[in-house]
This record gives structure tokens, sequence and C-alpha cells, in this order.
């Protein structure tokens, strides 16, 4: 009996210099990343299931400008395009047709028209540090403990 590979969600924007991958996979062991110029190969375990893909690239990138952060729910990547002044890749993809796990990233997606309009400081992310990473949402226990402190209220 053959082993069952999954294939983990790939969401993908782009500016014209830089594509931006995110993988989402919580819990991730074992990860390995084969990334070339043309192609990027991922292999990792996450809830005791095996995941992996393959992805050849519209374009070639550029492995050694390009970068990862790994958290604990996914994998973000950042690739940088191998020439830069290059306008917007028609689709990800070398081939036409559709990968049933790859998605457009809408909340990282920037129409190429607006691109100089907005700000594109993915470049000063600094992936080492997790500890900016999500400070701008509120804390998710803060409604249970103001819960808590007016049912105190409500019982004195």
């Amino acid at each position: 009996m053959s082993k069952i590979i999954y294939h983990p969600s790939v969401l993908w924007a782009q500016r014209t210099n830089e594509i931006y991958l995110t993988i989402e996979l919580s819990d991730i062991k074992d990860e390995k990343f084969d990334l070339t110029a043309t192609s990027l190969k991922f292999s990792g375990t996450s809830e005791e299931k095996p995941y992996e893909f393959e992805i050849e690239f519209f374009n070639e990138i550029d492995p050694e400008l390009s970068r990862r952060a790994v958290t604990a729910r996914s994998i973000f990547m950042v690739l940088r395009k191998y020439n830069s002044d290059q306008e917007y890749w028609p689709r990800l993809q070398k081939e036409k047709g559709k990968l049933n796990f790859l998605k457009t990233d809408f909340d990282r997606w920037i129409d190429e028209d607006e691109q100089d309009e907005k700000s594109t400081d993915m470049n000063d992310m600094n992936f080492m540090d997790f500890s900016q990473m999500g400070a701008n949402f509120p804390n998710p226990g803060d409604d249970y403990e103001e819960e808590e402190r007016k049912k105190k209220k409500r019982k004195k």
C-alpha cells in the first residue's frame, strides 16, 4: 500500500521584484527546502502527516537573496526575482494550469499599477525577530479576562 502524501495550502502574491509565499502548516517538523533559480521543492510533517509539493517558477528567482521565516503556524518566504525590473508574472508556475493547493494571497496582493503608491517594506522585515509578529493584534485572552471581571462585579 502506498503512503498518502498531502499538499499544504500555499498562498502567493508578488511585486515587480519579489514573490511572497506562505505555506500554511502548523507545527511543522522535518521541513526540507530545495530552492533553485527555477523551482521550489518542499516537504515536511505536520500532525504526523507527510506534506510536500513542487513548483516550477514562471521565471527565474535568485535563491541567494531569497529568505524564509518559520513560525508555529506557517512558513513565510520572500523570493527575489532574478530580473527585478521585470513586470508582474502572469502566474507563479511555469506551465499553464491550476495547482489545487496554490491560491492568491489577497492580503498581500497589490496590483501592478498600485505598487508605487503602497509601501513594499518587506525587505525591512526582521525574519529573526518573531516577537513583533502580530504585535498590533489584541491578546485573545483579554476578552475573557474582561468578561470575568464583569461577572465578579455583578456578583457583588
